[in-house]
């Protein structure tokens, strides 16, 4: 059973008005993930209603392929019902002429029949009127006995002949009308099978007529069907889009009121503390600790440089020193873990802080092992090398930074 399933262009409108995005730039984190949430609702509805135009797409042309193949059957029947048709008509022609024929036939054995009736008749009449006398002088004029023996074979040859040219007249003309009346019965016949294959033309006419709008029907709904499914997927894609943007604003936010969060943290302990004398610092002769103990050598220094992902000029404001994901990164002096978060393109980060201004920085790690807030040591360990964040491989980006300023590490070492 096939079905119909109109679709109009205001529906179609109405639902790609429904879920076009709209893309929040601000807000909390707690509003983001909300919005996350309701986009992740639409994104489910999105991908429902896809599937379900996909299925309805792939019905319509199903239908229309199923009703194509009917359609080329009902063609070749048409065809094989003209050629039968033809057929048909020349068989008829043939059996009206041969009809024809056995009728001028059947006139002409009447007439034949008639003639030697009529000479039967009257030599009957002959005979009966010269009585028995008429053969007895025939007989009677023999000259000799033979003679006499070969008139009366004559006699009976000639009556025998004349029955038998009568008897085979008349079973001439009933064979002529035997075959009149086969040819008119199979005339008939031909007749009525000739207007049975007319019936059966004109069906197949209605038939092919019907298919044809229902095909046009189905046709219509088909292009519709897929003006809706690229509008829908068009639709989704921009859901996904969007959806992507406010994930991203989401973790950017939500990193931010982390570090904010660590940041009151750690000056709510640092109020309750002592301040850690690292005067020394000022000299730069006083040396930093290597970050990464294992491996010294630096892929990217401090200052100018192309970035390796976007390929457009920057200032580096830091080194990065390449190593095996997990290798062991330490503390470059004493102080005070500042941050131990994920740092937008830093990825996961630690921020030392060191006092008298200087702080440090330990970005891209696979792993943080310390806390805001938590005292450490030079040389400790403190977070494992990766390619977190905005990263093209395993390595650390290590910065010392001056009241907030990064400076050239290689100063320090």
């Amino acid at each position: 059973m096939r079905k119909k399933k109109h679709l109009s262009l205001f529906m179609i409108l109405a639902i790609v008005i429904a879920f076009i995005p709209t893309v929040e730039i601000s807000g909390s984190a707690a509003q983001l993930r909300e919005r996350l949430r309701q986009i992740e609702q639409q994104r489910d509805h999105a991908r429902n209603q896809v599937r379900e135009t996909e299925n309805l797409l792939t019905g319509f042309r199903a239908e229309i392929e199923e009703l194509l193949e009917v359609m080329r059957d009902y063609s070749q029947r048409m065809i094989d019902a003209h050629a039968d048709l033809e057929e048909i008509e020349l068989v008829l022609l043939d059996t009206e002429l041969n009809r024809i024929y056995a009728e001028e036939e059947l006139v002409q054995a009447r007439i034949d029949r008639d003639r030697q009736e009529k000479l039967f008749r009257d030599r009957l009449r002959a005979m009966h009127e010269r009585g028995t006398a008429g053969y007895l002088d025939v007989l009677f004029q023999a000259t000799s006995f033979s003679d006499f023996l070969v008139r009366l074979e004559h006699v009976r040859t000639i009556s025998q002949f004349d029955q038998e040219v009568l008897v085979g007249m008349e079973k001439a003309e009933e064979r002529v009308a035997n075959h009149v009346d086969d040819l008119t019965r199979l005339n008939i016949l031909f007749e009525y099978m000739h207007l049975q294959q007319q019936d059966a033309i004109l069906a197949l006419d209605d038939a092919i007529e019907a298919n044809t709008i229902f095909l046009v029907s189905l046709q219509e709904n088909e292009a519709q069907a897929a003006l809706l499914a690229e509008l829908e997927a068009a639709t989704l894609q921009a859901i996904n889009e969007e959806f992507e943007i406010v994930e991203r604003q989401w973790r950017e936010q939500e990193n931010r009121e982390e570090a904010e969060r660590q940041a009151a943290a750690l000056r709510a302990r640092n109020a309750e503390r002592p301040r850690v004398n690292l005067a020394h610092l000022d000299d730069p002769s006083r040396n930093f600790a290597w970050p990464v103990p294992t491996h010294r050598e630096i892929s990217s220094p401090f200052g100018s440089r192309t970035h390796p992902i976007r390929r457009t000029p920057e200032h580096h404001t830091g080194i990065d020193i390449p190593a095996p994901g997990g290798t062991r990164i330490v503390a470059a002096a004493d102080g005070y873990v500042r941050l131990a978060a994920w740092h937008g393109g830093f990825g996961l980060t630690v921020i030392i802080d060191h006092g008298n201004g200087y702080s440090t920085l330990y970005a891209h790690n696979s792993r943080n092992r310390v806390s805001v807030g938590q005292r450490v040591n030079r040389g400790q360990h403190i977070a494992d090398v990766g390619t977190t964040g905005v990263s093209t491989g395993n390595h650390l980006h290590f910065e010392i930074r001056r009241n907030g300023i990064p400076v050239n590490p290689m100063q320090y070492f």
